[in-house]
C-alpha cells in the first residue's frame, strides 16, 4: 500500500502535466528558423509568405535571428501570423 506523501505527490504530477497540456502559450520561431530577408525594405519574409510579399531583388535567405539581429522587421502580418500566431499547449512548447 502506498503512503500518503507517494498518492498527494502523484496526484500533484499528474495535475501539472493535465495543465500542462491545457494552458496555451504562444511560440517565437528559434533564431535558425528560415528567413528571406529584402535588404533594401529591411524587412524579412516567412518562405510560406515570400509570393505575396512583393519584395524586391535585393534578397537573402538567412535567419529569423540574424534577422531580428540587424534589426529587420517583418513584411506583413502573414509572416507574423506564420511565426507568432502559433499557440501550443505549454508542455508541447518548452520541447521545440
Amino acid at each position: 500500500m502506498m503512503k500518503k506523501g507517494a498518492i498527494i505527490w502523484i496526484i500533484i504530477a499528474i495535475g501539472l502535466v493535465v495543465i500542462g497540456l491545457i494552458v496555451p502559450v504562444s511560440t517565437k520561431p528559434a533564431d535558425e528558423t528560415r528567413v528571406i530577408i529584402d535588404h533594401t525594405k529591411n524587412v524579412y519574409s516567412s518562405p510560406a509568405c515570400f509570393d505575396q510579399a512583393g519584395l524586391t531583388n535585393n534578397l537573402e535567405e538567412t535567419t529569423f535571428g540574424y534577422a531580428i539581429q540587424i534589426g529587420y522587421e517583418s513584411e506583413s502580418s502573414c509572416t507574423e501570423t506564420e511565426y507568432f500566431g502559433k499557440r501550443k499547449p505549454f508542455l508541447l512548447a518548452i520541447f521545440e
